[in-house]
């Protein structure tokens, strides 16, 4: 990102320019991933974002950043900054518009119509436009007999490739860990247990239903609270065990 200077390190053989500085006035600079970045890169970009300056490895005079940045994550950032991870004030540096792509599970909730355009789409780019047809017939059946309607694809398009490319190699498809069940029973057990106060059953609930729409619209809609309190409830240390599958 930021370039370096010949001998800055071991391997730095010759002077080399870093995204921000090869960038042109008015081009960007796309950070993907960028709910990844490590704290002490957070801070560097910060500066940047404020001062539009930044130096090579290696170096001390500053460099101008004329360009402008756009960022990507799949992760809730406001999560992320209530559990420490993310600086709240590079993500008001960075929010000046937001687009909000929505989860499959989201885009087949309001159009499950789509499903079908989509396996075609993946489909083609597995095997080709020839056989592509009869490939998406057979997924489509293999969905509603392996996984259902509801199914919630936790791992979104990148899932449903993989779905394609196991039915045309062994004709079906077992998602390696459906984390949902085991969360609402264990949710289920400790309500049963009287074993939550009512903040944490408020806690648990907001997550799992969050977990399970990936979107704090939905999920308002069918607790019926307002966004602030979902928000506020939402525990980013168990969403996250959600994700990984670990609860």
């Amino acid at each position: 990102m930021f370039g370096h200077r010949k001998g800055a390190f071991t391997g730095a053989l010759q002077d080399r320019s870093g995204w921000l500085e090869a960038c042109p006035p008015e081009g960007t600079v796309l950070l993907d991933e960028i709910g990844e970045l490590d704290p002490s890169i957070q801070v560097k970009l910060l500066r940047i974002l404020q001062t539009r300056t930044f130096q090579r490895i290696g170096e001390t005079e500053p460099r101008h950043f004329q360009g402008r940045l756009i960022a990507a994550t799949n992760r809730d950032l406001a999560g992320e900054i209530r559990a420490g991870r993310f600086r709240e004030d590079l993500y008001y540096r960075l929010c000046s518009d937001l687009i909000v792509t929505p989860s499959l599970r989201e885009q087949l909730r309001e159009s499950p119509e789509e499903l079908r355009h989509l396996v075609r789409f993946v489909s083609e780019r597995v095997i080709g436009p020839d056989e592509a047809g009869e490939l998406t017939d057979e997924v489509l059946q293999c969905v509603a007999d392996d996984l259902g309607p509801d199914y919630p694809w936790p791992g979104n398009v990148r899932e449903l490739e993989q779905c394609v490319r196991n039915d045309l190699v062994r004709r079906r498809y077992q998602p390696s860990r459906q984390p949902d069940s085991d969360a609402i029973d264990a949710f289920t057990r400790a309500v049963r247990a009287g074993d939550l106060t009512a903040k944490s059953l408020l806690a648990h609930y907001c997550t799992l239903v969050y977990h399970q729409t990936g979107s704090y619209q939905e999920t308002d809609r069918r607790l019926e609270l307002n966004r602030r309190t979902v928000k506020r409830n939402v525990d980013a240390a168990l969403l996250e065990r959600l994700i990984s599958g670990s609860v």
